[in-house]
C-alpha cells in the first residue's frame, strides 16, 4: 500500500492568539504540511505521521482551551467594567 503524497503535521484552522507579558501575537490559520515526495518532507512525515496526528490534535486541544480561557477573561473584565 502506497503512503499518500502528503501529511499534514501541524493544522489549527481557527488561529492562535498568544498573550505574551503584555504584548498579544495573533497569528491566523496555521497548516504545515509534508510532502512524502521529497527527501525532507518524507523525513518530517515519517516522524510526525501516525503518531503526529495525535500530537497535532493535542496541540489543537491546547490552543482551544486557550481560547476558551481568554474568552472567560475578556468576559470576566467586563462584567467587571459594569
Amino acid at each position: 500500500m502506497t503512503p499518500p503524497a502528503e501529511c499534514v503535521i501541524l493544522d489549527i484552522p481557527q488561529g492562535l492568539r498568544l498573550d505574551l507579558l503584555g504584548l498579544v501575537v495573533t497569528i491566523g490559520e496555521i497548516r504545515i504540511v509534508a510532502d512524502r515526495a521529497g527527501l525532507l518532507g518524507g523525513l518530517l512525515a515519517s516522524l510526525t505521521c501516525g503518531s503526529g496526528a495525535a500530537a497535532a490534535q493535542g496541540l489543537e486541544a491546547m490552543a482551544q482551551m486557550y481560547r476558551a480561557r481568554d474568552a472567560q477573561g475578556t468576559e470576566t473584565k467586563a462584567a467587571k467594567a459594569s
